[in-house]
């Protein structure tokens, strides 16, 4: 049965008039929930605002009485080594962190918690034990170090696991020196802290890692202590052992080209090598050598000797 044209004009004036007020209570609504996240981001700067914060936790009970699974995310500022819960995206919990060392730094990115284990051991980082139950490597790395005959390797606890890729980092208890990096890339957490973040988040919980945490967008608060910006470093393998260069072949000299008209004076002191000679030592060596010879023309331009004198003619002598 078709409803009367004037019960159809009725119905569509009331939802007309409905909507614009459907409109106005969910802007009302979401107003009111702007001004309590600014009302509770204000109580967390104030908090940072406070002399020694960084040695502290802070907790907004009011947040975390009604944090979930589906209304929480944690982002982890690298450079300030702290963590954030936002709670319906204002801030639930701030709390302090140790991420990975300069030579296995803290990937950033966005991740999902992937496992959930109260009681987890790494199959990487541990103790190397021998088989009278020494200690042989204390920061072992299974893929450097081997295990003896006989011995054992123990891995690093991490109670409260909280996974986040696939080759190994996570969120766990661990320990926490404040302002620095100290892990092998996982985010180590407080056992206060790990113990209520594991029983909020879930699998499928985000994760952000980045140098600040993108809901404060940098240090904020008094006496914010800034790290340095760790970047990873390439694993060290040994040197290759230099090549010996091979000896370099011998020159070849070239002789010395003579001229034709003029003459080689001997042999050389080593056989098969050149001599070098200087302009005019041919000639010069030749009158050293060769005889002296006299011509007829050079033979008149020399005077003759004096005649013996008669001493019979009554020329005095000298005695």
């Amino acid at each position: 049965m078709k409803t009367p044209a004037p019960a159809r004009l009725a119905a569509l004036l009331a939802a007309a008039l409905l909507f614009p007020g459907c409109a106005l209570v969910e802007d009302t609504r979401q107003r009111a929930e702007k001004a309590k996240v600014a009302k509770f981001n204000q109580a967390h700067a104030d908090f940072r605002a406070q002399p020694g914060w960084r040695k502290q936790t802070y907790r907004n009970e009011e947040l975390m009485a009604k944090a979930t699974a589906q209304n929480t995310a944690v982002e982890i500022s690298l450079r300030e080594q702290r963590g954030i819960l936002l709670v319906d995206g204002a801030v639930g919990m701030d709390f302090p962190v140790a991420t990975g060392k300069a030579s296995h730094p803290t990937p950033k990115g966005s991740y999902k918690i992937l496992e959930k284990k109260k009681q987890h051991a790494s199959n990487l980082y541990g103790r190397i034990f021998s088989s009278s139950g020494s200690t042989v490597v204390s920061d072992a790395d299974t893929r450097d170090h081997g295990v003896p005959q006989g011995g054992r390797f123990v891995g690093a606890p991490m109670p409260y696991w909280m996974r986040m890729t696939t080759t190994g980092v996570g969120m766990h208890v661990g320990n926490v020196p404040g302002h620095r990096t100290a892990s092998h890339g996982c985010i180590r957490l407080k056992k206060d802290t790990a113990v209520q973040l594991f029983s909020i988040l879930d699998v499928g919980s985000p994760v952000t890692v980045d140098s600040f945490a993108p809901a404060l967008g940098g240090p904020l608060g008094t006496g914010s202590v800034v790290v340095a910006e760790v970047t990873a470093k390439p694993r060290s393998r040994p040197r290759a052992k230099a090549k010996p260069k091979a000896p370099a072949a011998p020159v070849a000299e070239q002789p010395v080209q003579v001229a034709a008209n003029e003459p080689q004076i001997g042999a050389p002191a080593n056989e098969g090598s050149a001599v070098s000679l200087l302009p005019g030592a041919a000639s010069v060596i030749e009158q050293i050598v060769e005889p002296a010879t006299t011509t007829p023309e050079s033979a008149a331009a020399v005077p003759a000797p004096p005649a013996p004198v008669d001493s019979s003619a009554g020329t005095p002598t000298l005695q």
